[in-house]
């Protein structure tokens, strides 16, 4: 068995064990769906405009979250380039206790980006496709809408050696589903 995958092994079970002892409240299984809306940016290339399609299973304060997204084209001037992204976004995400109807949310995935890069030179355009696979880091903040539903404002930060700069997204999503919140507002 190679590094890579004893080291998501122990991670996995770590939270395995985590999740026992979570102090998220005993909601059981539940699933989640949402829409998204945000921006995606290269550290060369002004933000594109993006959109995501989110679906996820959460327990515990637990949740395996996919994502799929993509963005408009946008360019540089010097030398005209237009850059979209697109891709998918898998992975292990932790939501804090709820207090005042927020928490917090932090998750690891796997992204699979495909950056679309088309280049114009003398009326000549090229296009180059880079397909890429890394980790990305997230760090957000949740919202409680109402009983079953919620807004999440998040950050993630993905970087690999086959893009020359980092790929940044802001995003702003709205969730269908997961576990109910029980406080006294709704």
């Amino acid at each position: 068995m190679k590094l890579k995958h004893s080291l998501l092994l122990t991670a996995s079970t770590l939270f395995v064990f985590l999740s026992a002892n979570s102090h998220a409240g005993r909601e059981g299984v539940n699933a989640y769906y949402g829409l998204g809306i945000g921006a995606a940016s290269i550290d060369t290339v002004d933000p594109a405009p993006t959109g995501q399609i989110v679906l996820g299973i959460e327990e515990d304060g637990w949740a395996l979250e996919a994502i799929g997204f993509s963005s408009t084209e946008v360019g540089s001037d010097d030398p005209a380039t237009d850059i979209s992204i697109s891709g998918t976004d898998i992975g292990l995400a932790y939501r804090t206790i709820e207090k005042n109807e927020r928490y917090y949310k932090f998750k690891f995935s796997k992204i699979d980006l495909d950056l679309d890069e088309k280049e114009t030179i003398a009326s000549v355009t090229t296009t180059t496709t880079t397909a890429t696979t890394g980790n990305a880091y997230t760090i957000g903040m949740g919202f409680r809408t109402s009983r079953e539903n919620r807004v999440e404002v998040d950050y993630t930060f993905h970087n690999n050696d086959d893009i020359s700069g980092s790929v940044h997204f802001l995003t702003l999503k709205y969730l269908w589903g997961g576990a109910p919140y029980h406080g006294t507002s709704f």
